[in-house]
């Protein structure tokens, strides 16, 4: 069971995530390899799909710099940065789609192994397997509405992006100065609600019959007085995840430089620290929602126990 403390310290479910998979190895070996592995796919992917059309535009476009408008190799390069645009668009459909649904498989398996973890469960891989199975609707539906309220809050992002260059064109500076500042702001707050909605799956996993906008609702009002705690959370799976970046980025640099072995291997090791910087993340979400829940049980108790003391 998770630490039964009144008044955990405010690094407390940092520290519970990182020995969260201590409680059941063998679990959390199976889950940690089967999240490597799914990176790795993924990385290789889009290294291999992606990647080379965009660096292929990015060639042709070099090369349409310093070509004379009026030669025949001027029309070459536009049709061919326009066929590499068609398929870059393609690639880039299928790859979403592929990475949201693996991504969003492998963090449910991940949530029902860390909620059972802590809850004192004890399962192997398969029975975990069977018992997500057997829940799999709630955060289905939860992570589904809450992509659409994320796809949603990006376009109106986008919407208000365009406007501003729009107004800029225009000439009304003090308009954009105003709606540049709500941009920056909604920007801000998409990071807090983007956890927020990542905390729904969490609660739809540990509490049967809570999915949908009736989880998120519930997330809300539990984050809603440990917003610092929800902050420190981000800032350390956001450094975390920055730092083992770097290690991809060197990965595309050794690639570049026809260097595959090395580039596989790189590969390979970014997919591992990544896989560690996913479960981390999880399990710390997990251990910060038993904490929040702990609060609001307390929070219900003093109530309900000053309510019943006998008036003067």
């Amino acid at each position: 069971m998770g630490q039964q403390n009144s008044n955990p310290s405010f690094y407390n479910f940092l520290k519970e995530g990182f020995l969260l998979p201590s409680r059941n190895k063998n679990l959390f070996t199976a889950v940690f390899a089967l999240v490597a592995v799914s990176t790795s796919l993924l990385v290789v992917s889009s290294d291999l799909a992606v990647q080379p059309l965009v660096e292929e535009i990015r060639l042709d476009a070099n090369a349409l710099n310093s070509t004379d408008p009026n030669s025949p190799e001027f029309t070459k390069l536009i049709n061919e940065i326009q066929d590499d645009t068609r398929k870059l668009m393609i690639a880039v459909a299928v790859y979403l789609l592929f990475a949201v649904v693996i991504a969003s498989a492998i963090r449910i398996i991940l949530l029902f192994a860390a909620v059972a973890t802590y809850s004192g469960e004890r399962h192997s891989f398969g029975e975990l397997l069977g018992k997500a199975r057997s829940q799999l609707k709630g955060p289905v539906l939860t992570l589904a509405f809450v992509f659409v309220l994320e796809i949603a809050y990006v376009a109106l992002l986008a919407a208000m992006a365009g406007l501003i260059g729009f107004l800029i064109v225009h000439k009304h500076y003090v308009t954009v100065l105003v709606l540049s500042m709500l941009v920056l702001v909604g920007a801000i707050f998409f990071v807090y609600f983007s956890v927020v909605c990542n905390f729904s799956v969490v609660v739809s996993v540990a509490e049967l019959g809570c999915h949908g906008a009736g989880a998120l609702g519930r997330a809300w009002r539990m984050v809603k007085s440990k917003k610092r705690r929800l902050v420190l959370y981000v800032a350390a799976v956001s450094v975390l995840a920055a730092l083992v970046s770097l290690l991809h980025n060197l990965t595309m640099t050794i690639w570049a430089r026809g260097s595959v072995v090395a580039g596989l291997l790189l590969v390979l090791v970014y997919a591992v620290l990544m896989a560690a910087v996913d479960l981390f993340g999880v399990c710390a979400i997990t251990a910060f929602y038993y904490e929040c829940k702990e609060a609001v049980v307390t929070d219900q108790y003093v109530r309900v126990s000053t309510d019943e003391q006998p008036k003067a």
